[in-house]
């Protein structure tokens, strides 16, 4: 009896044994383990099913799933010889219970490492994909780049053929343009040859015309000398005029306006002599380092004697009023009272650096205008200077003063009398106008610039004076 129930335990075990072996042979054969050469090639080239283009991991996994089964083996509920086996499980774990530890921890880190590999694999297979549309791209690119290079090769080739071109064209126009350079050169000098001759001759031309100009200059001075000299006999005293001392303005001692009546008549409507000595200032200022004396005709009260002294200048005078001449000399100035005509006629010719006349000719008759001039011409030194200052008949505004004056003779144009210098063989001869109409009195400004009024104002507000000046 006893030997029996061993027997049939042996069986059981043997039957176990049989059926674990069994299970782990239809492990071995599962088409998915991966132990099957079929497998793995399935594993590592991807399964026919596979739509991704990356690997398959399908038969890797399936097999780490059958072999999670064994790690810690389970027996089915309705196993056969279930407490059996039930038992023998329990004795095999404690033999084997380190080794089912160490295959669940490799299992796990088999695992995990096919799921890192899984998803590294599959990045590596987009970054793959992107990487052959770049280079798809990257060659479209590069094939379109090489159509444009060879454009650009056939251009320029085809400048480098327009170039060529150009500069052998350049190279002409340069020889071209040597030639006309060469062509222009030798006009040029011919030119300048030309125009230096010409300058030759117009200089010649000019010194003769200057010559003859100062020749007829001089034959002015010399007849005006002359001619001084034949109506005032050699050199001495002028006779007495056949025309009367009333033509040259002087004053009678029967006349009816007093010698001191015309005194006080100038003091009223010429101005005060500090107004008189500023505005002769800038006149005297004209003879500034005279060497010889400058006579002042019809010197009045003497203020273009004082402005003479205080420019270091040698001033002497005459005026036909008596009053005037004392009211002069009482101011240490050297000062007669004559006739301006046999004073100036009593000085030696060529003797005076200068010789004035303040609102003197206005007083003169034409022809005394002339004897004037003439007088002028023999009295002054080489290089002196004549100036005559008068009232300016052009201004209507002065015209009103003019008449004012009752031993006033006739207004003489600036024009005229400048004439009648040159004429008589000043050079240099100039107007000078001045004496400005009083702002309170003139147009406005504004209505003085108007186009449609600016002559009207010329007319009637000119410069009230002006004077004339020459050089012998």
């Amino acid at each position: 009896m006893s030997g029996k129930p061993e027997d049939a335990a042996k069986s059981d075990v043997a039957a176990l044994a049989a059926n674990l072996a069994g299970q782990i042979a239809s492990l071995a054969a599962f088409e998915g383990s991966g132990l099957a050469s079929q497998g793995i090639a399935g594993s590592r080239f991807g399964s026919a099913g596979s739509t991704s283009g990356g690997p398959s991991y399908a038969g890797p996994r399936a097999m780490l799933e059958n072999a999670g089964r064994f790690v810690s083996p389970v027996l089915p509920a309705g196993a056969a010889l279930r407490p059996l086996k039930a038992a023998l499980l329990r004795v095999l774990r404690i033999v084997t219970r380190d080794q089912t530890t160490f295959n669940s921890a490799l299992l796990e880190a088999l695992r995990g490492a096919l799921l890192e590999t899984a998803a590294s694999l599959n990045d590596f297979a987009s970054v793959s994909a992107e990487a052959r549309e770049t280079a798809r791209h990257a060659e479209a690119a590069t094939v379109a780049a090489r159509e444009r290079l060879e454009r650009v090769v056939a251009d320029l080739s085809d400048l480098s053929v327009r170039v060529g071109r150009e500069a052998a064209a350049r190279e002409s126009a340069g020889r071209d343009l040597g030639a006309s350079q060469r062509r222009l050169d030798a006009l040029e000098k011919d030119r300048d040859a030309r125009f230096e001759a010409l300058a030759r001759e117009r200089e010649k031309e000019a010194v003769e015309l200057l010559g003859a100009h100062e020749a007829i200059r001089g034959l002015r001075i010399e007849w005006s000398t002359l001619r001084s000299n034949l109506q005032n006999g050699a050199g001495g005293a002028a006779p007495p005029d056949a025309r009367g001392s009333e033509a040259k303005g002087a004053l009678r001692a029967d006349d009816p306006l007093r010698a001191g009546l015309y005194v006080d008549f100038e003091e009223h409507f010429r101005g005060s002599e500090a107004d008189i000595r500023a505005r002769q200032g800038k006149d005297a200022a004209r003879f500034r380092g005279a060497t010889r004396p400058v006579a002042d005709l019809g010197c009045g009260r003497g203020e273009f004697l004082e402005a003479l002294k205080a420019e270091g200048v040698t001033g002497i005078g005459c005026d036909a009023n008596p009053v005037m001449a004392a009211r002069a000399a009482g101011k240490g100035l050297a000062v007669d009272a004559a006739d301006l005509f046999s004073w100036l006629g009593a000085r030696p010719d060529a003797s005076l650096s200068g010789i004035t006349a303040f609102q003197v000719v206005e007083h003169l008759a034409p022809a005394s205008l002339f004897d004037l001039a003439e007088l002028s011409v023999r009295k002054l030194a080489p290089g002196g200077r004549v100036l005559f200052e008068t009232v300016n008949p052009e201004s209507v505004y002065a015209m009103r003063w003019f008449w004012m004056d009752l031993t006033h003779v006739r207004p003489i144009p600036a024009p005229s009398l400048a004439q009648l210098l040159r004429a008589s063989g000043f050079k240099d001869v100039a107007v000078d106008f001045r004496s400005p109409v009083p702002d309170t009195e003139a147009l406005p400004a504004g209505l003085a610039e108007d186009p449609r009024f600016a002559p009207i104002a010329r007319l009637l507000f000119a410069p009230q004076d002006y004077a004339v000046t020459g050089v012998k």
